[in-house]
């Protein structure tokens, strides 16, 4: 896999990845929130997934020459959206961001911060407040408190969120790019992907605003599961976990599962 990083001056930067389809409003916000960071030392990558909703020319018409746009379509898998937009990358770091979710102004900063000072953690991530239009829902929403064994948490659940972290560019050119199975959980499929092989840390502090869509929520809870019970199960094969390690945490996933399907 080629990632384009070869230059002394961009391994300096971090490299903002944004998928989107028909979402101009609530893209707006989301790249206000990214360009308002503190730390400024990075590109932001764009791929627009064949919108017909002027995210296009509200996007070429921003003045700030750190957004590259691309257009590009998947097939409704984000996944081929976010791997392409990677493989765009010139930063020593790749941060993702869905496109109605918002930063903190000091989430950049606080996480590079940590990943220079800790050269052995491969993936940072953060905690996050959940909100639906003016109202608080979560103040945080990873109440797990996790100090060292990622790997076992991670196989219980997915609790890393997807707009929240920042991973070592060099990490996707041993590992290879996000899974593109629209059956899979692709980010969750990527943190075990990695967590088996290098050391990950998270920030408490709520540095991301994850927007809740209340029409949906529960039924993506049940969906969500079952493709979180899918993705386990296919990691066993591939980072060669015994079986057996797995069952408890697989039939912690069905009890979820089975606890949303009767709340629907």
């Amino acid at each position: 896999m080629t990632i384009h990083n070869d230059t002394e001056a961009s391994l300096q930067s971090v490299s903002i990845v944004v998928t989107t389809f028909n979402r101009v409003n609530l893209l707006s916000e989301t790249i206000g929130s990214i360009l308002g960071q503190t730390y400024t030392d990075f590109e932001h990558i764009i791929v627009n997934n064949m919108s017909e909703d002027g995210t296009k020319e509200y996007v070429v018409d921003i003045a700030d020459s750190r957004i590259r746009y691309y257009r590009n379509a998947n097939n409704g898998v984000i996944a081929v959206n976010r791997n392409f937009g990677i493989q765009q990358s010139m930063g020593k770091y790749i941060a993702l961001c869905d496109d109605d979710d918002l930063w903190l102004s000091d989430k950049l900063q606080c996480q590079v911060d940590l990943m220079e000072s800790k050269p052995g953690v491969a993936l940072c991530y953060t905690n996050a407040e959940s909100f639906s239009d003016d109202k608080i829902l979560k103040r945080k929403m990873i109440r797990r408190s996790v100090r060292s064994n990622h790997f076992n948490q991670l196989l219980r659940g997915n609790y890393i969120l997807n707009s929240s972290v920042l991973i070592r560019t060099q990490v996707f050119s041993r590992l290879g790019l996000l899974t593109a199975d629209s059956m899979l959980r692709e980010d969750y499929h990527m943190w075990l992907r990695i967590v088996k092989d290098y050391t990950l840390k998270g920030i408490d502090e709520s540095l991301v605003r994850y927007r809740v869509h209340l029409s949906n929520v529960i039924g993506n809870r049940t969906s969500e599961t079952l493709r979180a019970i899918r993705t386990v199960k296919s990691i066993v094969k591939l980072v060669e976990i015994p079986w057996l390690f797995t069952q408890v945490n697989i039939g912690f996933q069905y009890l979820k599962y089975i606890l949303y399907f009767i709340v629907k």
